[in-house]
């Protein structure tokens, strides 16, 4: 089943934008410690570089705000674009196409989401609870335990 295009349209600022996870979509998977960020996934930066072209790019992380400096630097530094940290925390959209790339710890409005650990819902809660229920474990309660 293919979803609609969302074009961007001046009267849906969500449509504007696309939202990029850090850790394990931007960043090769594993723990993190303190402002310590991972290299780049292969193609992430390509890929970063030809969203703002076309939409306005932001990376929402759930790193508290006082590391999102460091990560602000670490999108600069790897991709050669201008991004800085969210000075507004009551934002909703960003809308700036072309760049700079906006760094924040809140969800925005977004035409798509790009997050290693998001679960696609297509209007179908029995697809998508079996597909969480699998992600987080609950598949197995009250299941056999199997020796």
């Amino acid at each position: 089943m293919h979803r609609p295009v969302i074009a961007p349209t001046p009267d849906s600022p969500a449509s504007q934008a696309v939202g990029l996870d850090l850790d394990g979509t931007l960043t090769q998977p594993g723990p993190w410690l303190g402002g310590c960020i991972g290299l780049p996934q292969p193609g992430a930066i390509e890929a970063l570089r030809l969203l703002v072209r076309h939409r306005a790019v932001f990376v929402c992380t759930a790193r508290p705000r006082r590391w999102l400096p460091e990560v602000a630097d670490w999108v600069t530094w790897y991709s050669g674009l201008s991004a800085f940290v969210d000075p507004d925390p009551s934002r909703a959209y960003w809308t700036v196409v072309g760049g700079p790339i906006l760094v924040t710890n809140t969800k925005l409005g977004a035409a798509a989401y790009i997050d290693d650990r998001a679960i696609h819902h297509t209007g179908d809660w029995t697809d998508t609870l079996a597909t969480v229920r699998r992600a987080v474990g609950l598949d197995c309660i009250g299941a056999p335990v199997r020796a």
